[in-house]
């Protein structure tokens, strides 16, 4: 059973998947606890940042820049962690943002990938993980080598 490579893939997929899916459910956690306290407004898009590329995508990526008015009177401008190729949203217009009552600069936009994203993705990732894992416990431990009977 040494350095059997069968048993070496399970357990590091095992552990890779578990690790995932233990990130993809603290994901969800942050997020949903951030929705349970945030207040809720209307804000608008003020122009569409670019994203430097990268290798995989050269002509780059977009994300809003959004400004919306916290009860206290201050204007407060973000910009959401991720960006799209196209840009997800046009200058202009009107979206729905979450945000932190006491610390109004803490705000995410109220769309799935914006706040659900990691969770999908990661947990999506850990389940793969986890599948390979389980499809690897049906294959034997060891294979051995199959006999001819001489005839």
């Amino acid at each position: 059973m040494k350095n059997n490579p069968v048993a070496i893939l399970r357990l590091v997929f095992g552990a890779v998947g578990l690790v995932l899916c233990a990130v993809a459910w603290l994901l969800h956690h942050n997020t949903a606890t951030f929705i349970a306290s945030a207040s809720r407004t209307q804000g608008e898009v003020m122009r569409l940042l670019h994203v430097e590329s990268s290798k995989r995508n050269e002509s780059g990526t977009w994300k809003p820049l959004v400004r919306f008015k916290a009860p206290s009177g201050e204007i407060i401008e973000f910009a959401p962690s991720s960006s799209s190729s196209p840009p997800a949203y046009e200058v202009g217009e009107t979206v729905d943002v979450f945000f932190d009552p006491n610390d109004p600069q803490d705000a995410m936009l109220d769309g799935f990938f914006s706040l659900w994203g990691g969770a999908a993705i990661t947990g999506g990732l850990g389940l793969v993980f986890l599948l390979v894992t389980a499809g690897l416990l049906f294959m034997p431990a060891s294979t051995p080598a199959k006999r001819r009977r001489p005839r």
